[in-house]
């Protein structure tokens, strides 16, 4: 009989909370993360994790305000948009590093139906978007270590003493895992766990048909810093549950201009179903990235270290493009604040792939993953579970994904800055562009 494969898919995101994070405790040698935060030792550079200077990581020369969607990607989010109803968002990064763990483990027809869905000619291509996303991790910390021993200092306090006037602290952490049932006695091939330890350096643990949902929360838990504390109920079947892939995501950043709270007032949001919504609306007037046509207008916050959130009112056709041909402009940006989990449980992202050719991995009698483990495995389903709020200072957000298997116009004068309100459905997009890759990191859209 063939096994359950569980691939879970964990992303969380946070920007712009003040609050110090731990980091990532425990035993597990998480990946592609960094502390954001120095303990108590009066040291404030931020250290090396041996993970991630062993993991391999592309040299990042260039990161811009670019967005260039790859086809992927765009299909992904499209498909997504015809299918969900109301406020929603998605993880297309944290999609990306659990199908990476799917498909270094496939071999045969299976495999070659998960490249063609995937827009690739090989394993390692599409291992290269994860290791782009890897440099731009090793980007950001250097950046945050520089800022670290430039940070200016506020006029002396009445006891004649200087005080370091310190940015919020940031993170981003990626972590990758591989779990086994306890009782399965082959393990994962060696070619195998060669190429997840070098590309997503993934930490292996264990579970038991009575254990799977509690380690597996709990691991949701760690990984998203308490924002995602569950994601499989504990009804869920594990009876024929074989292995486990996961991934999780964790950003926390600022917004580079943030909103003043006394500014921040309730007003009216026009829903989609036509019915008036009461929002708390953010405003301020600053100089942003722009860009307008006749169907689509959309304007870019930047936060520190080379992240973006672009907000979209109209079509999102093309909106690489458009978002690339933003220019520098004087708005007025009024976006209401944002507060909305999703979860994608209803086989939304077996059906994505399937749409694009994948049937061999669905199914029991034909899924071969021989090249991840000699044991009879194919997914039987995959989860995402994610959550965004936005306030002054920035936006919290965190996604957990699981796959389970059984065994212009012109621009206005100064004194005429452009008007962006969004009262009425948007969609946004959080994103970073490294040499030209763009990395979706959350998409999703506010109609309610």
């Amino acid at each position: 009989m063939k096994k359950i494969i569980c691939l879970i898919l964990c992303a969380a995101f946070v920007f712009g909370l003040c609050a110090c994070s731990s980091g990532l405790s425990g035993t597990s040698s998480t990946v592609l993360s960094k502390d954001d935060s120095t303990k108590d030792t009066g040291d404030s550079k931020v250290s090396a994790d041996t993970d991630l200077e062993d993991l391999k990581c592309d040299d990042i020369t260039n990161v811009s305000n670019k967005m260039n969607v790859n086809e992927f990607d765009s299909e992904f989010l499209k498909y997504i948009a015809e299918k969900k109803d109301g406020n929603y968002m998605v993880s297309p990064l944290s999609f990306r590093y659990a199908l990476g763990l799917l498909l270094a483990g496939a071999e045969g027809n299976t495999k070659t139906e998960l490249l063609e869905a995937l827009g690739v000619k090989s394993v390692d291509e599409w291992a290269s978007y994860c290791t782009n996303f890897n440099g731009f991790i090793k980007w950001f910390y250097d950046q945050l270590n520089s800022e670290s021993y430039n940070m200016p200092f506020m006029p002396a306090d009445g006891d004649g003493e200087s005080k370091i006037d310190s940015t919020p602290k940031r993170a981003i952490r990626v972590a990758n895992s591989i779990w086994k049932r306890e009782n399965i006695e082959e393990d994962f091939t060696p070619d195998y766990k060669t190429h997840i330890s070098k590309n997503y350096a993934a930490e292996y643990n264990v579970f038991t048909p009575d254990n799977a949902v509690k380690k597996i929360n709990a691991w949701v838990n760690e990984k998203t810093e308490k924002l995602i504390p569950r994601l499989l109920p504990d009804s869920y079947n594990t009876e024929n549950l074989a292995v486990v892939l996961m991934n999780a995501l964790y950003f926390k950043n600022n917004w580079q201009n943030p909103f003043e709270k006394f500014a921040t007032k309730e007003d009216d949001f026009n829903a989609k179903n036509g019915q008036k919504v009461k929002k708390q609306f953010m405003e301020q007037t600053e100089y942003f990235y722009y860009y307008s046509d006749k169907d689509t207008e959309t304007v870019i916050l930047p936060m520190y270290s080379g992240v973006n959130m672009a907000f979209v009112l109209g079509d999102t056709a093309n909106i690489g493009e458009k978002v690339s041909k933003a220019e520098s402009a004087r708005v007025h940006v009024k976006i209401p604040k944002i507060d909305t989990e999703t979860t994608f449980d209803n086989k939304e992202f077996m059906d994505f792939l399937s749409s694009r050719g994948v049937s061999d991995a669905f199914n029991p009698k034909k899924a071969d993953f021989s090249n991840m483990i000699d044991h009879e495995i194919w997914v039987d389903d995959i989860i995402q579970k994610t959550k965004i709020k936005t306030d002054e200072e920035g936006v919290e957000a965190a996604a957990v994904t699981a796959i389970m298997t059984n065994d212009t116009a012109m621009m206005p004068t100064e004194d005429e800055p452009i008007e962006f309100v969004a009262d009425r459905p948007f969609s946004f997009y959080i994103y970073t562009t490294c040499d030209d890759i763009t990395s979706m990191l959350f998409a999703g859209m506010i109609t309610e």
